[in-house]
């Protein structure tokens, strides 16, 4: 790597020069686009950074003086080649604007009191720090974020990490249901329908899990009702509000999850489910799952589980 960087980027911003190497180098290369959205330049030398487009100052460059940014002669010029330039002619198209004019006065006045070193490297860091960690990654990129509450509960339930991800497909619309493989053009079914019951309908998650007659008569025998006019993230949150059990999460996931295995069940092993059988499988993961509860969440969890017959 230090061969191909000191061949061909000594003097060049390497993501805004054109890709010169190996077919692997040309791909570790165009990482640079990710990487600058996460990172910025302790300046040293400046010969590795976009003065414009680069976060090596307060901000980027070109979002805070626009109008003087529009004037540049190129775009992507270095730091470095900013720094040493002999007059304005050379960096920008003259005569600049009254509005560019201004911009040049703050920026020269911003410049008079960054740290810049001819003799330094300059340094690429995370933009929240020195040390980089996939937490404080996924913490910076997603911060702004907002989310359905009901992502938080699935997560923060004390289900295994298995029906947690079987769960958040659910929320995503990621299940391979018929519908599902249909839409990816997986076509190894012979129709969408549902086969766990007769009504016809296409295998969708909302069919599956709260229309179909089959999952509805699952509901009931555990007394779990769903208002089937609101969205699923909706309906899931509006549930937890309405049944006063403190692992109603863990029981509607669970419930969904020995749903999804007997329907897998029945495309795959021909073997036809039963309420029973499904109570039985329900009642079974529960008190499976009830080990990662705290004793008073698995005794009243047990106490509920022992009224269903």
């Amino acid at each position: 790597m230090q061969i191909v960087w000191y061949k061909y980027y000594t003097s060049k911003v390497p993501h805004a020069a054109r890709e010169i190497g190996s077919f692997w180098w040309k791909d570790v290369l165009r990482l640079n686009t990710i990487f600058r959205q996460i990172s910025r330049c302790e300046l040293g030398n400046g010969s590795s950074v976009c003065f414009w487009d680069d976060l090596w100052a307060d901000s980027i460059l070109s979002q805070m003086y626009p109008r003087l940014a529009s004037f540049a002669r190129n775009d992507d010029a270095s730091v470095m080649e900013i720094m040493q330039a002999e007059d304005l002619d050379s960096i920008f198209f003259l005569p600049l604007s009254q509005q560019a004019l201004q911009e040049l006065e703050d920026l020269q006045a911003q410049l008079q009191v960054l740290p810049y070193n001819e003799e330094a490297k300059d340094i690429w860091v995370p933009a929240w720090g020195a040390r980089y960690t996939s937490r404080r990654f996924y913490s910076h990129v997603f911060s702004n974020m907002e989310s359905h509450p009901i992502f938080k509960a699935v997560w923060k339930s004390r289900c295994t990490p298995r029906v947690k991800f079987f769960a958040w497909l659910i929320l995503v619309d990621r299940l391979n249901t018929k519908s599902m493989l249909r839409r990816r053009h997986l076509n190894i079914l012979d129709d969408t329908l549902c086969i766990m019951c007769d009504s016809g309908a296409e295998e969708t998650i909302d069919h599956l899990f709260f229309e179909c007659s089959f999952a509805q008569e699952c509901w009931a025998a555990i007394h779990f009702e769903w208002d089937d006019l609101l969205q699923l993230n909706d309906r899931l949150t509006q549930a937890r509000t309405t049944n006063n059990l403190p692992f109603f999460t863990e029981a509607a996931l669970i419930a969904a999850w020995e749903l999804w295995k007997l329907r897998n069940d029945k495309v795959f092993q021909r073997r036809n489910p039963s309420l029973s059988l499904w109570l039985a499988n329900f009642k079974s993961q529960c008190l499976l799952q009830s080990i990662r509860c705290k004793e008073d969440l698995r005794s009243s969890f047990c106490v509920w589980l022992a009224a269903f017959s």
